[in-house]
């Protein structure tokens, strides 16, 4: 199911060091949608920020949605949604994190920046002795945002199989049949499993929105930020059990080596992130979110290798990802300042996320 977006925007990263905190989110990962439901979207039309293939948030890259939901066609400028039935409304929750409100029209420079290491702490900011296994996340590319999903492809590779979650018998982890394996929405065990260090057990992503404050960490697992699981897998992996406290212990025999083969339905892997991973085992993780054109994203990934070497052998990369174009709203679409009256909007138009939309009845 490789993605039909475009890549002009997209821009892959090598791992620079990893980094490493003392606090996890131990899950988090209710079903998280979106703020403004009935409102038209911001940045060439996406609703508001929410996480992909959920109800009443857009639909994925191959316009499908979560099991037991289908993608709708909604009323312009909504792009397709994914509803249950005829119920397309959201739950309430936004995406990631912040550090403030947005109170204008933020901007940003289109593609993928790295932060750099510094003295003893990563690129994440955070203390690079923390995680000793940030080796195994060896690029990193995202694209889209807006009426389009915004796409992170994250590629892990290592000497032992990923890691993809804790199976209980209520939350299962999808099994790797056959080997390797494509699967849309795979099944990531408890969402409440950690390793030893408190930190997700499965691979998720942490989000945080820096177009106010590019400093921002609100949204990081260390700062108790809500974890987010891929929406599709491609390669090997295996699962790990837990115990009555959901501190998970990695299965310790790997599936057979797959090396760089990911199935036809993966995404091409860029040369540079293939010559930097040369271990036995590969895995591209897919994570879908629904970001506003125009914004400023950071992004961490969070992965296990599962040795359950120095707390569980957990990678961690951060990078800065713009969103859609760069500009916040469509040609024409006069920018606002959010307020409960709307003032600063033209009649039969509300101000929705720095965008001046027209007012769906």
């Amino acid at each position: 199911m490789p993605t039909s977006l475009g890549r002009a925007t997209v821009a892959f990263a090598l791992l620079l060091a990893g980094c490493g905190g003392h606090k996890g989110s131990g899950g988090g990962d209710g079903p998280p949608m979106f703020d403004t439901p009935l409102s038209g979207g911001a940045g060439s039309g996406a609703p508001t920020t929410c996480i992909v293939g959920t109800q009443g948030c857009l639909c994925d890259s191959t316009g499908g949605c979560a099991p037991g939901l289908t993608c709708e066609t909604q009323p312009s400028p909504r792009p397709p949604l994914c509803c249950n039935g005829t119920d397309c409304s959201s739950v309430s929750g936004t995406v990631g994190g912040t550090c403030s409100m947005n109170t204008g029209a933020p901007s940003c420079t289109p593609g993928v920046t790295i932060p750099h290491a510094s003295g003893t702490n990563d690129n994440c900011g955070y203390p690079a002795a923390s995680f000793v296994e940030s080796t195994t996340l060896v690029g990193i590319e995202a694209s889209g945002g807006g009426q389009q999903p915004a796409i992170i492809h994250v590629w892990y590779n290592d000497e032992h199989a990923l890691t993809l979650g804790c199976a209980t018998a209520s939350n299962p982890v999808t099994p790797l049949s056959p080997d390797p394996a494509a699967v849309h929405y795979p099944q990531t065990g408890d969402p409440a499993c950690t390793d030893t260090m408190a930190r997700p057990l499965r691979p998720v992503i942490f989000i945080t929105d820096l177009s106010v404050d590019p400093s921002c960490k609100a949204g990081d697992m260390q700062n108790g930020g809500p974890a987010y699981d891929p929406v599709a897998i491609f390669g090997s992996w295996k699962s790990a059990a837990e115990d009555a406290s959901h501190v998970g212990t990695p299965a310790t025999a790997d599936p057979a080596a797959n090396h760089w083969n990911l199935t036809t339905q993966a995404d091409p892997v860029p040369a540079m992130v293939m010559s930097k991973g040369t271990q036995a085992y590969s895995t591209e993780l897919r994570f879908e979110v629904g970001l506003i054109s125009g914004h400023s994203y950071r992004i961490q990934v969070i992965a296990h290798d599962g040795d359950q070497n120095h707390g569980g052998d957990s990678g961690e990369l951060c990078a800065t990802f713009c969103a859609g174009t760069g500009m916040l709203c469509d040609p024409g679409v006069i920018q606002c300042v959010d307020n409960p009256d709307g003032a600063s909007c033209p009649n039969g138009t509300s101000c929705v996320q720095g965008c001046c939309l027209p007012v769906i009845q």
